[in-house]
């Protein structure tokens, strides 16, 4: 069952970059993790993207814009549910089949995140960015919950910690999405960024779209691009 977002779970982009310095200060399973909080918001990756993004799906200039080209997922899965016996199997995008991949922007910030975090943790033998701290595989979602619950401690004052601001990692996609969406972006092409369908992405995130009419109108004008109305003219 689809819910639409709550807005009080999403974070502005001072709040994201405040969380994301606090994940790099939170002892030692932080540091590594920044990058993988990073993709979830400037890119809106979902969790089991991130963990099996590898080094050859960069797309990634010294600065400035890239892209990252999504070909499979790594969900947190136990080994009972699996074809092959092993727990967090690499499988298809959702909702996408096995040969289907989807290209996400890399904005400026995301590439310098990325290309720290290379350079400081490099990669996993199969060259994935982020491994688990034991065995080098997935990174569980304990893991990450943990760092994400410190880092919102570390950031928050106690009342707004106690709220729904970012309460979830996830909540980093959905504030994605809706600064996409209310940047002006055309929701067929944050649909097509962000993995979902144009229906479900209006249903979900319909409570986080801006309503300024005016702005509406004004892009509307400026699409049109008549001659401006000519001014009343007084009596004489």
């Amino acid at each position: 069952m689809l819910h639409e977002v709550d807005p009080r779970s999403v974070v502005n982009p001072i709040q994201a970059r405040t969380l994301l310095n606090a994940v790099e200060e939170t002892g030692k399973p932080g540091p590594p993790l920044v990058a993988f909080f990073a993709l979830m918001y400037y890119a809106a990756l979902r969790p089991e993207e991130a963990l099996n993004l590898k080094k050859p799906d960069l797309d990634l200039p010294e600065s400035g814009w890239g892209d990252l080209n999504l070909g499979s997922a790594r969900p947190e899965v136990d080994e009972s549910w699996t074809d092959s016996g092993q727990a967090s199997e690499e499988g298809p995008l959702k909702h996408r089949t096995e040969e289907e991949g989807r290209k996400v922007p890399c904005s400026p910030e995301l590439t310098a995140i990325l290309h720290d975090h290379l350079s400081r943790f490099g990669t996993a033998p199969d060259g994935r960015l982020f491994r688990g701290a034991r065995d080098g595989g997935r990174v569980g979602s304990t893991v990450y919950g943990r760092v994400w619950a410190a880092a919102r401690a570390r950031a928050f004052t106690a009342e707004v910690a106690a709220g729904p601001l970012a309460k979830r990692p996830y909540d980093l996609r959905h504030a994605a999405v809706s600064t996409w969406l209310n940047g002006g972006v055309e929701p067929t092409r944050v649909a097509k960024w962000a993995g979902h369908s144009l229906s479900v992405l209006l249903r979900v995130y319909a409570k986080c779209l801006d309503g300024g009419e005016q702005t509406a109108r004004d892009r509307v004008a400026k699409a049109l691009g008549g001659p401006e109305r000519p001014k009343p003219r007084g009596r004489e």
